[in-house]
């Protein structure tokens, strides 16, 4: 036997012996509320928490590729699980074999139709334990934005919680059925068998359906945050009635919808057993408001997005009527504690963050922008004269809603590409953010970054750039140009996501492609990790 498996075994025997005197001791563990010091299941959680962080295994290595290379799969979200184990969600367009089968464990794929996919992989990486259809997702990729749109978190037990707009045939055995053809699926997994704890749909009214913009986090009591837009129509009018879930009473707070077609985010609060507790809007006078990501941290919910007027009571954006980002901090009672805005103050110009990640205290922030900032803490300058289309770069810190640097990575002669990965991750052993975007089209390299940062060429094309940067300052510590493809744009592979799982080790998901002319409509995705000596 492995000397850390003869390790992981005796922390268990420990921790359940500790439970155990315990339970005896104290009346007061009859409560069950993970975030009560006082409860039992927070004990459970510590000591199983304890455990899970014992099996941390920085050495493990593996690579599994899913999809035919002959349909579309699009990797969405990738999250490391505090067992050791990985889940991935995916868009497909063709039943994917996994363990020799391409049947889902409680669903299987409608053939045609892309689906929602969700696959959990073993802590050794070397098989997927299950696999599962969500639902059917064919109501016009085109539409779909970089915001991961199948979302998954963990429970303190490890279960996981998935939301996910579908359409199509809704499941039977839910505690509430799908109603239209568009809703919001949201269930309760167990991380282990992949047996459903319990599922059921939050029903909208689908001409105020919008189809990005939403998304799920956990939150210390083990109840589920979700976050959706709410479109006002043709013929605008206020939304009152939000989703419609078990218990889940109205809106305390109704949205504007002064504005045809206004676009406005929603928070609701779903207990951890399926019973709905608390949802709000938060108003907003313009016409267009989308949220990026949001994150529950303590009992602070934090919300990034873009939006081209003021929320309602705030002030401070920089050029009403046209697109700013904005970061907002929302309280237990769904009302705003405080909103940033940041961006361009030069008309007909556009500031737009597409990404967030979080790590050691920190929000990093990416985006695009056709013009500098007016904000000081600008460390590399915006390339060009305006309205040259530059990457930027922030980042904030936990309770704050004014980001503490920025940076801009473009080029003065040409834009950056519409379309990047999202692959940029905190790794807590080097603390730095690292991750690759997309390099300029016509492979030229950026302008504006000192040279002793900078290594690596481009040749052929889908040319990328790996970036690594100091949380605090922004500083690039390097910036390493290299091809995404062979030669005449050949076997294209792109990193869409990583996350750290364990001292320094990433998750990473790829896209692949044969050729650069088939990429938007053939591909396969790669899920792999390797130590961390191993990585670039």
């Amino acid at each position: 036997m492995k000397k850390h498996t003869k390790l992981n075994s005796i922390l268990l025997i420990l921790a359940i012996s500790i439970l155990f005197l315990v339970s005896l001791g104290n009346c007061k563990l009859n409560l069950n509320n993970p975030a009560d010091p006082f409860s039992k299941s927070f004990l459970e959680t510590f000591l199983l928490n304890a455990y899970l962080n014992s099996l941390c295994d920085p050495n493990v290595r593996g690579n599994l590729r899913l999809g035919s290379g002959t349909k579309m799969i699009i990797p969405m979200s990738i999250k490391t699980l505090r067992s050791g184990k990985t889940v991935v969600t995916a868009i497909t367009e063709e039943p994917l074999v996994w363990n020799g089968s391409a049947n889902g464990i409680h669903s299987n794929h409608q053939n045609s139709s892309f689906n929602a996919v969700t696959f959990v992989i073993d802590r050794h990486f070397s098989k997927i334990l299950w696999l599962d259809y969500l639902g059917e997702m064919s109501y016009g990729i085109e539409d779909w934005p970089h915001d991961p749109l199948i979302s998954v978190d963990e429970f303190s037990n490890g279960d996981l919680g998935f939301f996910v707009l579908v359409n199509g045939l809704g499941r039977s055995n839910t505690i509430n059925d799908k109603v239209n053809n568009v809703a919001y699926y949201l269930a309760r997994y167990n991380q282990d068998t992949g047996a459903i704890v319990w599922q059921g749909y939050a029903n909208k009214n689908n001409t105020r359906i919008t189809i990005s913009g939403y998304g799920l986090k956990i939150n210390e009591r083990d109840e589920m945050v979700l976050r959706f837009t709410s479109n006002a129509g043709a013929t605008p009018s206020s939304d009152t009635a939000g989703l419609s879930f078990p218990s889940l009473p109205v809106p305390q707070t109704a949205s504007n919808g002064s504005i045809s077609n206004q676009t406005e985010v929603g928070i609701a609060i779903i207990s951890g057993d399926g019973v709905g507790k608390i949802q709000s809007f938060f108003p907003n006078t313009g016409n267009v408001t989308e949220t990026m990501d949001h994150f529950v941290i303590g009992d602070k919910i934090y919300i990034f997005g873009n939006t081209n007027f003021n929320f309602v009571s705030t002030s401070g954006h920089p050029f009403v009527n046209e697109l700013r980002s904005f970061i907002g901090i929302a309280n237990q009672n769904l009302t705003w504690d405080s909103v940033g805005y940041f961006g361009t103050s030069a008309s007909t110009s556009q500031t737009f963050l597409q990404y967030v990640t979080y790590g050691n205290g920190r929000f990093f922030i990416l985006g695009k922008s056709t013009n500098a900032f007016s904000n000081t803490g600008t460390l590399y300058p915006f390339e060009g004269l305006g309205l040259n289309r530059n990457y930027f770069l922030a980042s904030s810190t936990i309770n704050s809603t004014t980001p503490n640097w920025f940076q801009f990575l473009g080029s003065n002669t040409v834009d950056v590409p519409e379309t990047y990965p999202n692959a940029f991750a905190y790794r807590s052993t080097t603390d730095e953010f690292l991750g690759e975007l997309l390099a300029n089209d016509n492979g030229s390299q950026f302008t504006g970054i000192p040279s002793d940062f900078v290594s690596g060429s481009i040749q052929n094309p889908f040319g990328q750039v790996r970036a690594k940067l100091v949380p605090q300052s922004g500083q690039f510590k390097t910036l390493e140009y290299f091809n995404g493809s062979e030669a005449g744009g050949n076997n294209v592979t792109i990193l869409t996501n990583q996350t750290e799982i364990c001292q320094g080790r990433m998750v990473k998901v790829k896209f692949l492609s044969p050729t650069s002319s088939t990429v938007s409509s053939i591909r396969s995705i790669e899920v792999s990790t390797r130590p961390a000596s191993e990585e670039p």
